[in-house]
């Protein structure tokens, strides 16, 4: 099938076999590719109710039919049962691997079992062979990376850190300082023993029509790059004024949502100070990656990528940390690590919260003092949560779990959804914003709708707010979908102005099919409704806000800020559920299931 390379690799790590097997192009067909092929494997392979970490729980890497083919088309898709949330966890990652993966010869690889010392693998021009890791154990990603392109030299490396090897709950899969970073998709490949896959090659992708494939991508190249000058200068550290000045920054683990001190941690101070170069995903026109340096003083570091809007926010306004350098110091810390940084932040931001309300003491960490903004006591924190040391090992499963320590007023400080924390995103400024993170199919997640760009930054709510738009974020959530399975960059596309009609046009040249706009449409709802039964079988909480955000209100001193009105909120989800076609408890018909072949 066009678009394709026709062949999906399955390793298991307990037998020590590798087969290629040929893709399945009814799948292909029905899911796209990346997200989408990700969760109608993981269905089927894992068995019901499967500990994440468990050898039987399969981690499945896939492409999609236009990785590697055009701009903003980097990107790969992780999809595993998730340890931190335990529901379908799907991570998309840039930077080369992806498109290396796919010239090596593969649309996807599909891993189970458990080894019992560590492997990598290395697949080349459509080959597969497990090699001994035993000299990688420990190793940081960086010197991972290091140690292997030395022996593969032209190769691309995925590894994980020492959080990975340690089953860190939200540990990462890195590909350079980009991560495939939410869920915990690391500490996965860490159970399985499977320290790194290599890749190389040349093999090349059929495409139904080049030329047309060529002129969209160049058409969106050129679009978003006179579109989105900003976000090629500064990345997604952009946001963090912009966010400020709507009041919707999360400030002090969510208790404000303006941070007074953003000019000394924000895009521009990063410019400044501390800027050395451009860097981007392979073929990407903005180059959002920026590249930063500390010559000096106690965080000195050589390179770091980033840190992105969330990891500013994460490890700094919500941690009330005006110390750039630190921030600069702990993006890098969790990048070599393999560790989620929103999770990593927040969860900092979260202890803060309980030394400052008297629930915890220097005594229950570590010896560590927790007050706002110290940034010392998050630089101490990073290295033991990855090691699992000490006060870490608590903290390693992430903030919901850690709270069982200190109990129910430990516990009603975690502002998570489903047991995943939020990203940067302050929901009682932003109703809309924060609903689209309660429907969210893999947790808190702001990537699931982008529901901040209708709301925040266009402003569409205002006139009659969010409940005259709910087709709105399920028709969002639908698009997005179909963008992880393609697979392409969620910021790249929205600059280039990639829509429906653009989505299709490209699919069809990609692969010679002939869908229309609501063709393309209907593989997405199938996508979203397949996640949803998948997460239903495996016990998904209720799609709701954290309890503090119905009892709280914002306490910076800003207008609006009051909680979130319970009532407002669930006749909302009524809404959005009767919208969609699900029940009362948010669970698809059967009619539904059988009109997208779910059955």
């Amino acid at each position: 099938m066009n678009g394709y390379t026709g062949q999906t690799l399955w390793v298991d790590l307990t037998r020590q076999t590798v087969e290629v097997k040929a893709t399945d192009d009814d799948a292909a067909r029905r899911m796209l590719g990346g997200r989408g092929l990700g969760i109608a494997l993981l269905t089927d392979l894992a068995p019901a109710g499967v500990d994440p970490l468990a050898p039987e729980n399969p981690l499945i890497l896939a492409t999609g039919p236009y990785t590697g083919a055009g701009v903003f088309s980097a990107f790969f898709n992780v999809t595993t049962k998730s340890p931190l949330t335990g529901l379908a966890a799907a991570s998309h990652c840039g930077g080369k691997w992806g498109p290396g993966f796919k010239r090596a010869g593969f649309d996807a690889l599909v891993v189970t079992g458990s080894a019992v010392r560590p492997f990598y693998l290395v697949l080349e021009e459509g080959r597969a062979v497990l090699k001994d890791a035993d000299h990688l154990r420990g190793l940081g990603v960086f010197a991972t990376e290091a140690k292997l392109q030395a022996d593969h030299p032209g190769a691309e490396v995925a590894c994980i850190g020492p959080a990975g090897e340690k089953r860190v709950r939200f540990a990462t899969l890195m590909n350079g300082h980009r991560a495939a970073g939410r869920g915990g998709v690391g500490a996965v490949m860490g159970s399985k023993q499977l320290k790194a896959i290599v890749v190389k090659g040349k093999i090349g992708t059929e495409l139904f029509d080049r030329e047309k494939v060529k002129a969209i991508s160049g058409q969106g190249g050129k679009k978003a790059l006179e579109v989105a000058q900003a976000f090629a200068k500064f990345g997604s550290s952009i946001a963090f004024d912009f966010f400020n000045s709507k009041h919707a920054l999360p400030t002090r683990n969510f208790r404000g949502g303006h941070f007074p001190d953003a000019p000394r941690i924000n895009a521009q101070a990063l410019k400044d100070k501390y800027f050395v170069k451009d860097r981007g995903c392979l073929t990407c026109p903005l180059k959002c990656g920026n590249v930063h340096q500390v010559k000096e003083g106690p965080y000195r570091l050589e390179e770091v990528e980033g840190p992105e809007y969330e990891t500013l926010m994460a490890f700094g306004s919500n941690c009330g940390n005006s110390n750039l350098e630190s921030i600069l110091m702990a993006n890098l810390l969790c990048n070599d690590l393999g560790m989620d940084t929103i999770t990593c932040g927040n969860t900092c931001a979260w202890l803060m919260d309980l030394y400052e309300s008297g629930i915890i003491a220097d005594s229950d960490v570590d010896g560590i003092p927790m007050p706002w903004g110290r940034h010392e006591s998050i630089m101490a924190l990073i290295p033991r949560i990855g090691a699992r040391q000490g006060i870490g090992d608590v903290l390693a499963e992430g903030s919901y779990r850690a709270a069982g320590k200190w109990g129910e007023r430990a516990l009603a400080r975690v502002i998570h959804a489903k047991k995943q924390e939020y990203p940067g995103y302050e929901s009682r400024r932003s109703f809309g914003t924060g609903f689209s993170l309660a429907t969210s199919s893999r947790g808190a997640c702001h990537l699931r709708a982008q529901l901040y760009v209708n709301e925040l930054f266009a402003g569409e709510f205002q006139e009659k707010g969010f409940e005259a738009h709910i087709g709105t974020i399920i028709d969002k959530e639908h698009f997005l979908a179909v963008a992880d399975s393609m697979l392409t960059c969620k910021f790249g596309m929205r600059n280039a102005g990639y829509t429906w009609p653009v989505l299709t046009e490209l699919y069809n040249a990609l692969t010679g099919e002939t869908l229309a706009v609501d063709d393309l449409k209907r593989i997405g709802e199938r996508i979203w409704t397949l996640e949803r039964l998948y997460n239903l079988r495996e016990g998904v909480e209720a799609d709701t806000l954290p309890p503090r955000l119905f009892t709280e209100d914002l306490d910076d001193g800003r207008p609006g800020g009051e909680r979130v009105d319970e009532k407002r909120f669930l006749a909302a989800r009524g809404l959005y559920y009767r919208a969609r076609g699900w029940d009362a408890q948010g669970r698809p018909s059967d009619q539904q299931r059988l009109e997208l072949g779910l059955v």
